[in-house]
């Protein structure tokens, strides 16, 4: 690829009127060598690799028949990339190009091949749950002795977590030592030289060969398992295939899949390019032990914003792993970030406080994104529904109660790049629907989600799969899109006299859910417009006119007390003991939450933390609203 000089035309296509790339943006655009790109919020970066793609889809195809590969974590690059790229995306949509999600890449590439010479009947990708119930079948008929004992141990720790022995059987897993051990418990079930134990091993690797059932959870031990028997004749095989690699948002790969990305691409003839931000790598769940990625040295940076002013830059470069200054391209806006500081008596009037400030900054439009934001939700100390009562934790699938709140799943999980997800959410809708129209199994009971699954393969098997495939195809995510793909194939297996005696309370809503359920929207009378409540995790990725984060406890400390600590540490040189990854992760979170807003950044902080934080909030407009 030729380095460009003249920028106007990407420009042009890319940005809007009168908007130019950085000098950083265009090192990074000219670049075509193995690369790692640290990219701050708001920097682009996804654009930055689009327009690259811009210029290798006007030289498609290249001369030795290879093409490229764009890896990401959901559908939106793919999406982001058709719209802006118009024509030429019909090149690098089609062979020999691959632009999809990580988890695709790797089974369509690596992982399916492989099993497909090892396993001796059809693939059938499964949750836990539902190999938890064919591997006890499969128990039950092959293994009478440890049947028993699986049996025995269950009634010896039957309780409120475990109803069945299918949700003990889930919760078991043999070491790499050979024990067998529950999850969550130091002592082994059995020990690695029992009968027990390597029966259990035995009954789980002969569902996987013979039967073709394997958990989702399992496909990583059969890619690695690939690399190690085909590791050389894969790089050859892939970097005979494509010229290049970009992998949008590198920071959300599992130690796994980056090792799995390396393993195919490092040391090979393809240049492999790699785009994140390594501070913005926050997770909901329980913290990983899995080393986060860390940017090598040298990488490529691109340190300017355009979402934001200097007055949040400078907010957020303490807040960064290496505190690399952030520049923003739109210079001082003139608006400071606020900290509210409140106590016990004052916390009520944090809301009005932010509704307050976004008025006399003149930031309220009827368009506008407001959002309040905090990192805990669900733990006994200070939680976000502490700001507000009427805040509610978003709801899981399995409380789902109307058609739509499937639709609504279904649609959630595509745009997650998870069609696993989305095909067990359908089983679901399926299993839902049958129980209304009286479909009953051969013993005359409601089917569950896996014995519909034996349904589906016997009645409508290629209708089935073909479907939950087109899924997958789906262009534009929207509601509408997904609920019609979903409801064609509900028809196809109920037939239209069957799908009209779904209950109206059950299918009610469907017409007014063209958008995602409201929740969490606070409104009141001194205010024209919404302020939304939401996690850290939920709003990543998103841009706001104004944001306020709201301080929130775990373990007997708060992520700002924790955050401030970890700076203060960093700048005097300092190492900060964090085993519990809380300091880290606590920073990252703030940097995610602080970086979301254009223009406004409010903080709510207890008066405690304010008065321990000594001069950090010199550059910060102060409210003090324990004195009101």
């Amino acid at each position: 690829m030729k380095e460009i000089t003249d920028f106007s035309e990407l420009e042009a296509l890319m940005l809007p009127p009168g908007c130019h790339f950085s000098a950083d943006a265009k090192t990074v655009i000219n670049c075509w060598e193995n690369t790692e790109v640290l990219a701050c919020p708001g920097s682009g970066k996804t654009t930055v690799l689009i327009a690259k793609l811009k210029l290798i889809s006007d030289q498609l195809p290249f001369a030795d028949g290879r093409g490229v590969c764009v890896l990401s974590h959901t559908n939106v690059a793919v999406n982001e990339l058709k719209s802006k790229l118009g024509k030429s995306a019909e090149k690098l949509l089609s062979y020999p190009n691959f632009v999809g999600t990580i988890q695709t890449f790797v089974d369509q590439y690596i992982t399916f091949p492989y099993l497909r010479q090892k396993v001796q009947a059809p693939i059938q990708l499964v949750n836990n749950d539902d190999f938890a119930e064919y591997l006890y079948h499969y128990i039950s008929r092959f293994y009478g002795k440890l049947k028993w004992t699986l049996d025995k141990q269950f009634e010896n720790v039957k309780s409120s977590q475990f109803q069945t022995v299918e949700d003990f059987i889930k919760n078991l897993y043999i070491t790499e030592a050979g024990d067998l051990k529950q999850v969550g418990v130091h002592r082994n079930i059995a020990g690695a030289s029992t009968k027990t134990a390597q029966n259990f091993k035995e009954a789980v690797e002969r569902v996987h060969i013979e039967n073709g059932v394997i958990r989702y959870s399992d496909i990583y031990q059969y890619t690695e398992e690939s690399l190690n028997e085909y590791g050389d004749a894969l790089r050859k095989v892939l970097s005979s295939r494509f010229a290049f690699v970009f992998v949008d948002e590198y920071q959300d790969c599992s130690e796994l899949q980056r090792s799995i990305l390396d393993e195919v691409f490092l040391d090979s003839r393809t240049v492999f390019q790699r785009i994140g931000d390594c501070d913005q790598a926050i997770y909901s769940g329980d913290f990983s032990e899995q080393t986060p990625w860390q940017v090598q040295t040298p990488h490529l940076s691109i340190a300017d914003s355009n979402r934001y002013g200097q007055e949040i830059a400078d907010v957020l470069t303490p807040l960064r792993t290496a505190q690399e200054p952030i520049h923003s391209a739109k210079g001082t806006c003139g608006i400071k970030p606020v900290v509210l500081v409140y106590d016990g008596t004052s916390k009520n009037q944090v809301i009005p406080a932010f509704i307050q400030k976004i008025t006399e900054n003149g930031l309220e439009k009827s368009n506008g994104i407001y959002k309040a934001v905090g990192m805990y939700q669900n733990v006994s100390g200070l939680k976000i529904s502490d700001y507000w009562a009427e805040f509610k934790k978003r709801s899981s699938t399995k409380e789902m109660s109307h058609y739509s709140d499937y639709i609504h799943s279904i649609q959630s999980s595509l745009h997650n790049g998870d069609l696993y997800l989305a095909e067990h959410c359908t089983r679901k809708l399926l299993c839902r629907s049958f129980h209304f129209v009286g479909k009953k199994d051969v013993n005359g009971n409601d089917y569950r989600i896996g014995s519909i699954k034996t349904y589906l393969e016997n009645n409508c098997g290629e209708t089935y799969k073909n479907a939950i495939l087109h899924l997958a195809d789906i262009s534009s995510l929207t509601y509408q899109n997904v609920q019609s793909q979903i409801q064609a194939l509900i028809l196809s297996i109920l037939g239209q006299a069957e799908f009209d005696t779904l209950p109206r309370f059950f299918m009610e809503s469907v017409e007014d859910s063209s958008e995602s359920p409201v929740n969490n929207i606070y409104t009141c009378d001194e205010a024209q417009f919404p302020i939304i409540f939401d996690t850290v995790y939920g709003v990543k990725g998103e841009t706001h006119d104004a944001t306020l984060y709201l301080e929130t406890e775990k373990s007997k400390g708060t992520d700002i007390k924790r955050a401030l600590d970890y700076i203060d540490k960093i700048s005097k040189g300092k190492q900060i003991s964090d085993k519990t990854g809380l300091y880290d992760q606590s920073r990252k979170c703030a940097y995610v939450g602080f970086s979301r807003p254009k223009k406004l950044l409010c903080l709510a902080i207890q008066g405690k933390t304010y008065e321990k934080s000594g001069h950090y909030f010199s550059n910060w407009d102060v409210v003090d609203l324990r004195s009101q």
